[in-house]
Parts: structure tokens; C-alpha cells; sequence
């Protein structure tokens, strides 16, 4: 005679059949010889049947030419349906007799009744047939178990195996530099994996784990880990291109190449934390981040007040007029950034910034100016002293000068654009008297001083003091910082003019 028992109606400790250990008697069945049925399951795994014959035991191979294995005098066989494979012992006095066969082994699962008793009939594999000999009743629910789990387990089998070679193919795509290619295969791993995690929670009974999940969650750990590198590399290579952005000053793409990296950083910081290898440096990484992206933030204000401040203590006005230029370029490039967007990245604030650049702008012109009125101050000095071949190489230099100064207040301080014309013919004049001179004409030395035509009085900003910059960034740093303390009105160069 046999039994099959099913474990899900059971309750308190477990039957007999599991926990029981050696021969019988006269009067009753034994178990086991080498020890009791539950010692042979593993602890990743859950008994779902226990199933036993006192007589057959099971049969490996074709009816009339195969292999039968029964138990000994007092003894019996103790099949344990678990959720991840069929154990079959077999007890003897000289030592038990174990096979395993994992559900996703099993094929062509059968059932029938004709011998009298039970009988649980499936191929391996689709190859050799076993027949596992138990009771009758019962025998339906442990048939349908076993189709059941055989379909869940090849199911869930060959996800992860079709997993496990997408996990392969995004490690190669990475180390081949196809970082988008990698990132799309392995999400498209992790979709899958889903999916078998799916089929694998409906195979077990609600709210338990089985082991059937436990095969996913193991895979799982791989394609986390196998994520974690590609988003890791994907964001080194974002800060790779943030970086050479910020070298050639395209700052708002090194912000987006950044960006993009701290968003790789945070994926991977919201994987479960024991499947991402190399997590605290994984976190110092993107902590420097952080770090590199504040100063990123600042970079472009710091960039024109560092030109300011060049400017500031230049004492030669053409060095100076060269650094003003760079700190209106630096300073209209901070008002650009972020232009119409809702929130600034970007350190600075407009109207302050705006504000200084309208004294950069004042002093860049009247620097120029200087530059330009030396020359031609020097020119009249040369044509004073009878030298007008180096007096008229002074006025040539002049003219190129008020030329540039002119070309500034055009740009950007219109004001002076009517001052910087009447002194700009005012040099021409003088090209003009000085080039007749050198091709023998006559020409009066006085008339450079006609009282009708007077050399122009221009209003730009005084000579004697210089404007004002800030020191450092410390104000400028912040969002809601500025510049308080520039006086465009003030000549920065220090240099007279006309």
C-alpha cells in the first residue's frame, strides 16, 4: 500500500513520514535507514507532497528492460515533492537509495490507478521514463502539482537563460564602447526578468516565498550587478564629457553632460543595495559629483570676474582694454545661460550682473580711448619736433585704436559712439596734414591747433581714479549675489586722455 499527503493541509509539525528514522515492526511500516526524509531537503526549498509505496518503489527505464529499485524488508519508499524538484528515497538496511529530479526535468507527467494502487509516471528530460509507485488518493492534486511546476520551472528557466545571455552580450557591448547599446540590452534583461519574476510569484502560494523565486532573485543579483557596471561607465563617460565641455567653455553642455551622469549615479544608488558591487564607491563617486557640478555653477562667473579684476590693476591700458573685453564677453555669457528657463543653474544674479556689465562695458571703451589718445598725443609731439615720418606711424596707430574704441561703443555704449567719431576725424586730419608734409607740401604747423576746428572734448569717464571690481567670487558665488561695489564712471586705466 501506499499514501500521499498533501503538506498545504497540514498544520502543527510535520508528518511522521519526514521526521521518521528506521525499520518498522510486525505490525507497522518503517521509514528510512540513513535518516529521516526532511534531512534530504534543502533549506531553499519547500515540501509540498509526501508520497510512499512499501513494496514497488520506483522504476527507471522501459517496462521489461529497465531498472527497479524497491525498499528493503521493513522499509519504505518516501517520495518528497518539493517546490523546486521530486526526491525519491528508497530505505534498505544497507543504505538508502536517493534520486532527484528537478521540475524542470519533468515531462509527459501522467497518473493512473489500474494496479491497484497509485502510480506517478514522467520522462526526464523528454527521455527516460521513471514511475514512482504511491497511494491513490490524492493522486489527482499531485499529478496537477507536478504539470504545474514542470511548466513553471521551464518557463522561468528559459527567461533566465535567454537573461543571462543578454547580460553577456551588454557586458561586451560596454567594453566595446557601445554604451547605449549595453544600457538597452540590459534593461531589456531586466524586463525579462520581471516577466519570470511573474511566473515565478503566481507558482508559489500567496504571500511565500519558493524556491522557484529564489532562482530568479539569483539571477536578479546578477543583472544588478551587471547594470550597476554599464551605468557606472556610462556615467564616467558623461563626466568625461562634462569635463572637456567645460574646457572650451561650453559650460551649459558640461552641465547637461553632468547632469546626465548623476542620473546614471542615482539608478544605481536605487538598486537593492546588496546587489550593487562596490556601493560606498559608487556613492563617493557621485558625491564628487556634486562637488565638480558647484563649482561648475560658479565657473562662468568666476571666469569674468577673474577678467574684471586683471583689468582692475593692469597699468598699461591696452593690457587693461584686453581684459575688459574678455570680462564683457565672460559677463554677457552669464547673463546667456539659462536664458528663459524657470530656475538658474548658474551662479549670478541677472540684474546685478547686468548692471556690471554696463560698467565693463564704459570702461572697455574708455581704456581704448586711452590707448588712442596716447598715440595721437605722441604723434603731435613727434610732428612738434620736426620727426613727421615716426609722428605720422603714431597717427596710423591712433587711428586703428579709435577705430577698435569705436567699433566697442557701437557694440555696447552707443553714448560715446559721437565723441569717439569727432576724435576719430580729428586724427585723420592729422594722417592727412602729416602725409602732405612727407610728399613736400606746405603745410602750416599751427593749423593742427585751428581754433575752428578744436580737438573734441570728450565726456568719457575721468582718468585719475580706477573703477572698482570685487576681490574674489565670494559675492558673485551665489545665486542671489551681485556686484555692489563697480563705479562705471571711473577710468580704470589710470591714463589720461586728450
Amino acid at each position: 500500500m501506499g499514501k500521499i499527503i498533501n503538506l498545504n493541509n497540514c498544520e502543527g509539525d510535520p508528518p511522521d513520514l519526514l521526521t521518521g528514522t528506521g525499520p518498522g515492526g510486525l505490525l507497522s511500516s518503517g521509514y528510512l535507514h540513513d535518516g529521516p526524509a526532511l534531512a534530504a531537503v534543502d533549506d531553499d526549498e519547500t515540501p509540498q507532497f509526501v508520497l510512499t509505496s512499501r513494496k514497488h518503489g520506483v522504476e527507471i527505464g522501459p517496462p521489461d528492460a529497465g531498472e527497479t529499485v524497491q525498499p528493503g524488508r521493513n522499509y519504505r519508499m518516501i517520495g518528497v515533492v518539493t517546490d523546486k524538484r521530486f526526491l525519491v528515497l528508497v530505505g534498505d538496511a544497507d543504505g538508502d537509495t536517493r534520486f532527484s529530479v528537478p521540475h524542470v526535468d519533468l515531462d509527459q507527467i501522467a497518473s493512473d490507478r489500474s494496479l491497484g494502487h497509485g502510480r506517478v509516471t514522467f520522462r526526464r528530460c523528454g527521455d527516460t521514463e521513471w514511475r514512482v509507485h504511491c497511494g491513490k488518493q490524492g493522486l489527482v492534486d499531485l499529478t496537477a502539482y507536478l504539470s504545474h511546476a514542470s511548466q513553471a520551472w521551464v518557463r522561468v528557466e528559459n527567461i533566465l537563460d535567454e537573461v543571462k545571455r543578454m547580460l553577456v552580450t551588454a557586458t561586451e557591448q560596454r567594453d566595446q564602447g557601445d554604451h547605449e547599446g549595453a544600457l538597452e540590452t540590459a534593461q531589456e534583461a531586466g524586463d525579462r526578468l520581471d516577466t519570470a519574476g511573474e511566473t515565478a510569484a503566481e507558482f508559489g502560494p500567496p504571500g511565500d516565498a519558493n524556491a522557484l523565486e529564489g532562482r530568479v532573485r539569483t539571477v536578479r543579483e546578477r543583472h544588478a550587478a551587471t547594470l550597476t557596471e554599464v551605468r557606472r561607465s556610462r556615467a564616467r563617460r558623461a563626466v568625461d564629457t562634462g569635463e572637456q565641455r567645460w574646457r572650451d567653455n561650453d559650460f551649459e553642455a558640461a552641465y547637461e553632460a553632468y547632469d546626465a551622469a548623476r542620473s546614471e549615479y542615482d539608478a544605481i544608488v536605487s538598486l537593492p543595495s546588496e546587489s550593487v558591487p562596490d556601493l560606498a564607491d559608487v556613492r563617493e563617486e557621485r558625491e564628487r559629483l556634486d562637488d565638480v557640478v558647484a563649482d561648475l555653477e560658479r565657473s562662468p562667473l568666476r571666469t569674468a570676474v577673474a577678467a574684471d579684476n586683471e583689468a582692475v590693476a593692469a597699468e598699461d591700458p591696452a593690457v587693461a582694454a584686453d581684459h575688459w573685453a574678455e570680462a564683457l564677453d565672460a559677463y554677457r555669457e552669464v547673463l546667456e545661460l539659462d536664458w528663459g528657463a524657470d530656475e538658474r543653474r548658474f551662479a549670478g544674479d541677472p540684474e546685478k550682473v547686468r548692471d556690471r556689465l554696463g560698467a565693463v562695458a564704459e570702461n572697455l571703451v574708455a581704456a581704448r580711448r586711452t590707448v588712442a589718445t596716447d598715440a595721437m598725443e605722441a604723434g603731435d609731439w613727434y610732428a612738434d619736433a620736426g620727426q613727421p615720418d615716426v609722428a605720422l606711424e603714431e597717427y596710423e596707430a591712433a587711428r586703428a585704436a579709435f577705430e577698435t574704441a569705436l567699433a566697442a561703443a557701437r557694440d555696447c555704449y552707443p553714448d560715446a559712439t559721437d565723441h569717439l567719431e569727432a576724435e576719430l576725424d580729428a586724427v585723420e586730419q592729422r594722417l592727412s596734414r602729416t602725409e602732405a608734409r612727407l610728399g613736400g607740401e606746405r603745410v602750416d604747423v599751427d593749423e593742427r591747433f585751428d581754433e575752428t576746428e578744436p580737438v573734441p572734448d570728450v565726456d568719457l569717464p575721468a582718468t585719475d581714479d580706477r573703477s572698482l571690481s570685487p576681490a574674489d567670487t565670494a559675492d558673485l558665488a551665489d545665486a542671489e549675489g551681485g556686484i555692489d561695489d563697480a563705479d562705471p564712471k571711473i577710468d580704470p586705466t589710470g591714463h589720461g586722455g586728450s
